[in-house]
């Protein structure tokens, strides 16, 4: 298998509100994020480059980031017993250079913290 991505992917998970559609909200985790894209397990199916909205909440920071992603790819998945779920890869379409270096540093020391434990 040939390995497409650019970046270093963080095994870190992340509480995110995610809004697609029209104006529909929910919660969600991220995870498998990297500097231009991460991994939602969605309960909806999305069209790949379907645009959502992630408000995404840092650990120790009240303010969230705010990110525009567009959907890169989709795969379905069964999580239990007739309980559907979507692998969802999303790509940063759109983030804040200040919110992206908050973005970054937190996914860092969760990945330093990691390596120590090691």
């Amino acid at each position: 298998m040939i390995e497409r991505r650019r970046f270093v992917r963080f095994d870190t998970i992340m509480n995110a509100i995610c809004e697609f559609g029209r104006g529909i909200k929910r919660t969600y985790e991220i995870s498998n994020i990297s500097k231009e894209g991460a991994l939602l397990l969605l309960d909806t199916p999305l069209s790949q480059g379907s645009e959502l909205n992630l408000s995404v909440d840092v650990p120790g920071d009240n303010v969230p980031i705010f990110v525009s992603c567009s959907v890169a790819w989709q795969k379905e998945s069964i999580m239990e017993p007739k309980k559907k779920v979507y692998e969802t890869g999303v790509k940063f379409t759109k983030i804040d250079s200040f919110d992206k270096g908050r973005f970054l540093e937190y996914i860092y020391s969760q990945w330093l913290k990691l390596l120590e434990r090691t």
